[in-house]
């Protein structure tokens, strides 16, 4: 059976803080994407994309960079309410990928923690980083922006939305063969 790999993006309230920030004051998802890549396949195989209400009014700085508000985030499932659904796309996953992992694993766990289920989560057993994967290339970190244009030769207009960053993200780990058995 060939193995099962998610893409994850997530934005946020904010960036995370040092982890001895008490957790009401860490920064909440309002919007997680996952794009699932089947090894071998060469193609994305399912896309979902959840708003998420955080609870809290979003920052002016959030919503420009993001375009989300809160009159469209007032009405949507808070995570709990989406963690069942979270939950069926982690089950029986390889591994996760992500251009800047510690900080969308670091905001599912604190998401995980507020409700007591960070060590009942299916984490998958690979976890990838693009931005350490991919860091020899120019020797320093570089922005999805500019991985992308490294990979691919063309320009990505980021959006700071979750499903277009994992859509722009699964497009470079597919056309660099990251996923790919050696």
């Amino acid at each position: 059976m060939k193995k099962r790999w998610l893409v994850l993006d997530t934005e946020t309230t904010g960036l995370l803080k040092p982890s001895a920030t008490p957790l009401v004051e860490q920064p909440r998802i309002i919007e997680l994407a996952i794009v699932e890549l089947v090894q071998g396949a060469k193609k994305v195989s399912r896309r979902t994309s959840w708003l998420i209400s955080p609870g809290e009014p979003l920052s002016a700085e959030i919503t420009k960079i993001t375009g989300l508000t809160d009159a469209a985030l007032n009405s949507k499932p808070s995570f709990p309410v989406v963690l069942p659904e979270l939950l069926e796309h982690f089950v029986g996953v390889h591994g996760l990928i992500a251009h800047n992992l510690p900080f969308d694993l670091g905001m599912l766990l604190n998401e995980l923690r507020r409700i007591g289920r960070e060590h009942s989560f299916p984490y998958p057993p690979q976890q990838v980083c693009t931005v350490a994967t991919f860091m020899h290339l120019k020797g320093r970190r570089m922005k999805m922006t500019e991985l992308y244009k490294e990979l691919l030769g063309k320009e990505l207009q980021q959006t700071h939305r979750a499903l277009d960053d994992a859509d722009a993200l699964a497009e470079i780990v597919l056309h660099s063969g990251l996923i790919e058995e050696k």
